[in-house]
């Protein structure tokens, strides 16, 4: 096949497109760990958790106001 330009690029544009790696499934955090039963483990956590926010809300709401 004849290329139309000299870019060694073109060549590689011509190739087919090969699948990615298959994602390994992620372990789950073991028990007594902060993360046991968040579906974030194992990606980027940023504290405060979004389920210390879910958990201070609840307390909240649950308090007697004064």
């Amino acid at each position: 096949m004849t290329l139309f330009t000299k870019n060694p690029l073109e060549r590689l544009m011509m190739q087919r497109p090969y699948p990615g790696k298959e994602e390994t499934p992620r372990t789950p955090a073991p028990e007594g760990h902060f993360c046991c039963g968040c579906s974030r483990y194992g990606t980027v956590c940023l504290r405060p958790c979004y389920r210390d926010t879910d958990l201070r809300e609840k307390l909240r709401a649950k308090a007697p106001e004064r």
